[in-house]
Formats: structure tokens, C-alpha cells, sequence
């Protein structure tokens, strides 16, 4: 609350840093309140307040650096605990595990050292291996290359393998087919009948009718004719090795080349087979006999309940037509005749 004086004047009670008084008007000449607080003071003061602040800030720039001091210590000794964790573990259990890793780490090095060697003389044998076989292969090559000449009118050449493993060519004459070695130099008639009992040709008629090398250079697949019409081809692939010839009946029925591989057909079924002999889809004739009786013994079982239906019919005719000799059909049974009639007389009233 604001302290009052009373007016020199008119005696009333007035704001005592009053220098007029607001009822009579006169001067007071209190002392203002400018002259009871200079500026310096209230620059003192001022400076009083910054200075406290100065020293809370400080206290408080001290108590963070104490803070982080304290922080630090405490990280220091969390690293040197880890430490002498870390040493401990090394001690103790590296030197448990260090003779079995060093023995491992050792047969590991000898395998790959072992593997490595193999490797290079693998590698090395091929390059001369390549080496002989290739002088070996243009010696081939040029013996076969001279037989197919002799042979280019005459025959169709099927495959030619001028390499040292093979060193052979294969050829069609006049239905038969031939192999000719370019080592001896001699050709040699390949019997199918006589490679698989299984396989039938027609060796007085059309024979072998087209062989053809497969892609992956590993068969040749013939066709050849199974009767003497020409109506059913036998599908076959024999092994290109020379020295072990094997003949394996694929299929049979109408073969006709295409350019993913064989198709082979009959009346009731269709297989499909790639450019190396491999079936792709469809039935071979051996799973079609697996097969084909299942479907035809309804068609049969029909054929004979029909069958007995028209026994049965001429059965009952026959016997409708056929009438008996003897009468036995049953005959009326005849009355009993009574032994006596009584008769009275009727009276009657006259």
C-alpha cells in the first residue's frame, strides 16, 4: 500500500511523493521519489543481479564439468573391466581351443595342397592327352574323308567320329547299314537282328530305310522296315560305340522325322520322341500292350452279351416253331352223374 502524508497546505492526506497536492494545489516539496533512489543504485543493482547470475552459471559450468569428470572416470574404469574381461577370456579359453584350430587349420592346408596337385596333373595329362589326340585325329580324319569319296555315289553317309576313341563312319547302302573303321580300314555290316533277337527288319525287302546321328552324338537312330508291305517301321537306337554295340528297340509303327525330333503313330495311339531317341509323350507299342487290353475287355465283354442275346432269341424262336406231336394240354373234368331221382307229385287245390 502507498504511505501517506499530510498536506503543509490544507492538512489533508496525500501520496507522500507528492509534489502538488491534488486538492488544494499547492506545493508540497516532499522529497520525490528520484531523490530517495538515484539511478546509481538501481545500476548497482543491476550489476548485483548479473553478477549473481555470472555465479549460478558458473556453479552450474562447474557442477557439468564435476558431472562429466565423474562420467569420464567411470567409462575409464568400464574400459579397463573389459578389458581384463577380454584378457581372461583369452587366457582361459584361447588356450583351450588354440591345438585343435592349429590341427584343423594343418589338414586343411595338406587337403587343398593334396586337391591342388591332383588338379594340375589332371590338367596337365589333358593337354597332352589333347595334344596326341589331335596329330591322331587328322591321321583319322584323312582315312575317312579318302572312304567317303569311294562311298559318295554309292551310300549315305550317317555319322563320322574321326577321333581316337571312335575312329569310325557309318553308312547306309542298298538298306544295310555299315561301319567302317578307320584303323583297320575295313567296313562291317551291322546286323541289327543279329545285335538285338528283338528288332525286325526286312532285309529282303526295304531293310534299313534312313539312320540319323543324334544330337548328343552318342546314337544313331534308325528307321527300318518290319514287312515287306512297308506298312509298320521299326524305330531303334544303336550305341555309336565301336566296340560294344548295343541295339534298342524304341518303338514301332509309322515313323516320320520332324524338326524337334520323331514322331511314331498307329490307328489308336501317337509317341513322341526327342532328337537324341528319348520319349517326350504319348505311348510306345510296349506300353500301349500293357495298356490296350484293359480298354478293349468292356468292348468284348459287350460283344458277348450280345451275342448271347441273339443265342437267346434264336433259341425261343426255334422252340415257337416247333409244335408237339402229342396233345397234353389238361381236359374238362365230367360230372358225376346222381344215382337215383326222386320226383313227387305236386298237390294241387281243385
Amino acid at each position: 500500500m502507498k504511505k501517506l502524508k499530510k498536506c503543509p497546505a490544507c492538512g489533508r492526506q496525500i501520496y507522500q511523493y507528492a509534489q502538488v497536492c491534488p486538492y488544494c494545489k499547492a506545493e508540497t516539496h516532499f522529497t520525490s521519489i528520484d531523490e530517495e533512489r538515484p539511478p546509481v543504485i538501481e545500476e548497482e543493482v543491476k550489476s548485483v543481479e548479473e553478477l549473481e547470475n555470472t555465479a549460478v552459471e558458473q556453479e552450474t559450468e562447474n557442477d557439468s564439468k564435476a558431472a562429466h569428470g565423474r562420467l569420464g572416470e567411470y567409462v575409464k574404469i568400464l574400459k579397463e573391466d573389459t578389458e581384463k574381461v577380454r584378457q581372461e577370456y583369452d587366457e582361459k579359453i584361447g588356450k583351450r581351443y588354440s591345438k585343435s584350430t592349429i590341427l584343423i587349420g594343418t589338414v586343411i592346408a595338406i587337403l587343398s595342397l593334396i586337391v591342388l596337385s591332383i588338379f594340375i596333373a589332371v590338367q596337365t595329362m589333358e593337354k597332352k592327352t589333347f595334344s596326341i589326340a589331335t596329330s591322331v585325329d587328322n591321321e583319322l580324319k584323312a582315312v575317312i574323308d579318302s572312304m567317303e569319296a569311294e562311298l559318295y555315289q554309292s551310300s549315305t553317309i550317317v555319322a563320322k567320329f574321326p577321333d581316337r576313341q571312335r575312329h569310325s563312319m557309318v553308312y547306309l547302302q542298298d538298306g544295310h547299314l555299315f561301319i567302317f573303321d578307320a584303323v583297320s580300314q575295313k567296313s562291317e555290316e551291322l546286323n541289327l537282328q543279329e545285335i538285338n533277337p528283338k528288332a525286325v527288319v526286312d532285309y529282303n525287302g526295304s531293310g534299313v530305310l534312313n539312320a540319323y546321328l543324334s544330337t548328343n552324338e552318342k546314337y544313331i537312330l534308325i528307321i527300318a522296315s518290319r514287312n515287306a508291305g512297308n506298312t509298320e517301321f521299326g524305330f531303334y537306337r544303336l550305341n555309336a560305340q565301336p566296340e560294344k554295340h548295343e541295339l534298342e528297340v524304341i518303338d514301332r509303327g509309322r515313323v516320320v522325322p520332324d524338326k524337334d525330333g520323331y514322331k511314331v503313330s498307329t490307328d489308336s495311339r501317337t509317341a513322341s520322341y526327342d532328337s537324341n531317341g528319348d520319349k517326350v509323350s504319348g505311348l510306345s507299342s510296349t506300353e500301349w500292350e500293357q495298356v490296350a487290353p484293359k480298354i478293349d475287355k468292356p468292348k468284348k465283354t459287350q460283344e458277348k452279351t450280345e451275342e448271347r442275346k441273339v443265342n437267346t432269341e434264336e433259341h425261343v424262336s426255334v422252340t415257337e416253331q416247333i409244335k408237339p406231336t402229342v396233345d397234353i394240354a389238361p381236359k374238362p373234368a365230367v360230372p358225376v352223374a346222381p344215382e337215383k331221382i326222386n320226383i313227387k307229385p305236386v298237390k294241387t287245390n281243385e
